[in-house]
């Protein structure tokens, strides 16, 4: 495929990328979380309990900037810092059932929207079909290019 058509392909992915991801964000704004606040709150809600150092290299932020945003996320109710039992140096970063219902919001409305957008699309099913093999391709490739 040539440049040109390659670069439109990344743009489209990327559009629609942003655009499933702002839909659900609208339910963020009526709360008191941030867009950064959110992105850490969703790291702990798919992948589990997290060290503040874990949680910094998956963001890409400082230590001290995933510190503030942890503290803010706490002091709401959203997540609760746990003391290893064996190790009480070690501090592991919880979701709540607050945080939790956050995100499980704004996935249903992420879901509910891209429901509206499929009811539009004459065959839907295929379009599944064609967006699993893609993921899965890409998939192969990162494994492929990670050894």
């Amino acid at each position: 495929m040539d440049k040109k058509r390659l670069e439109n392909f990344e743009k489209k992915l990327r559009d629609i990328c942003f655009k499933i991801k702002v839909e659900g964000r609208k339910i963020i704004k009526n709360i008191d979380i941030s867009p950064a606040q959110f992105d850490l709150l969703q790291i702990i809600y798919f992948k589990g309990s997290k060290r503040v150092t874990d949680i910094s290299i998956a963001l890409g932020i400082t230590k001290s900037t995933t510190t503030g945003l942890i503290n803010r996320l706490e002091t709401s109710g959203y997540l609760k810092k746990v003391k290893d039992e064996k190790d009480k140096r070690v501090t592991t970063i919880s979701i709540t059932e607050k945080g939790k219902k956050v995100i499980e919001d704004v996935i249903k409305a992420r879901i509910e929207f891209m429901n509206k957008v499929l009811s539009k699309i004459d065959n839907p099913e295929e379009l599944m079909i064609q967006l699993e093999y893609l993921d899965n391709i890409i998939n192969e490739v990162r494994t492929y290019e990670k050894k």
